[in-house]
């Protein structure tokens, strides 16, 4: 099996963030924040060049223009002017052939597939060769249908559930109050399970009690920290350590 690789959503808190410069550390790939949610040219060419000095490759982390509510609120437009403003984000980001959606948008494109072709077909005619989603969303259908390569990803510190009508994972809503993981040793442990048993414990998608989450498949190759997560730093330390012993091992998967 290929190795799993640490991903980053990066560039959120400005040009010179402490926090988001640790983080580079210790993952393979950074998704730059480029303008619709946060990150300005000055962050971009930044944290850019940071990362591309340390071989570590780069998405543009396209979003909905919503700076006021961090990407993170569905925003009802019509795709010509979500495209105006996608290609504004891209252009700051001028040779990128990868992409990962941000936020509201990320969850929108898994689940409404005219926005998923919409979003696939504008990704083909810019170029884009290479997109970070949820493994059997809309959007890793479209693009697939179109040439365009899907690397699965999951989330270290991010809750699931799972629908068992149509079979699929979905991230918890952050209205809920326990979307995220904010304890280090919790997050590490459904790490842990996903990169040696490749499954995640996932609610039933309308119970939110957590006591009957159950072990469901999970397909990844890459595994995602928030950087604006309290515990960003300490679990891409430590992600980055189990991912280093499980490249030791012959199999991933736990017998």
């Amino acid at each position: 099996m290929s190795r799993i690789l640490l991903n980053v959503d990066i560039g959120e808190r400005g040009p010179d963030h402490a926090e988001d410069r640790d983080l580079l550390r210790y993952v393979d790939i950074a998704n730059i924040a480029c303008g619709g949610h946060a990150g300005s040219a000055q962050s971009v060419d930044r944290f850019r060049t940071l990362a591309e000095n340390a071989g570590i490759e780069v998405t543009a982390h396209v979003s909905y223009p919503d700076r006021a509510h961090f990407g993170r609120r569905t925003i009802q437009m019509p795709f010509a002017q979500l495209r105006v403003s996608l290609d504004a984000q891209l252009a700051m980001m001028p040779g990128i052939r990868a992409v990962k959606c941000h936020g509201a948008l990320y969850n929108d494109c898994c689940w409404d597939p005219q926005l998923a072709n919409e979003l696939a077909a504008w990704m083909a005619t810019s170029g884009i060769s290479r997109v970070l989603t949820l493994p059997g969303s809309e959007l890793d259908r479209a693009c697939q249908s179109l040439g365009i390569r899907v690397v699965p990803e999951a989330f270290a510190e991010r809750r699931y559930a799972y629908c068992g009508v149509s079979r699929r994972l979905s991230l918890v809503p952050r209205t809920e109050s326990f979307a995220s993981i904010i304890d280090v040793e919790e997050a590490l442990e459904q790490a842990r399970t996903m990169i040696q048993r490749q499954q995640v414990r996932a609610l039933h998608s309308d119970s939110k009690d957590l006591s009957q989450a159950r072990f469901v498949d999970l397909e990844m190759d890459t595994l995602c920290i928030h950087s604006d997560s309290p515990i960003a730093v300490d679990l891409a330390m430590g992600v980055a350590k189990l991912l280093k012993e499980s490249a030791l091992s012959p199999d991933r998967r736990a017998s």
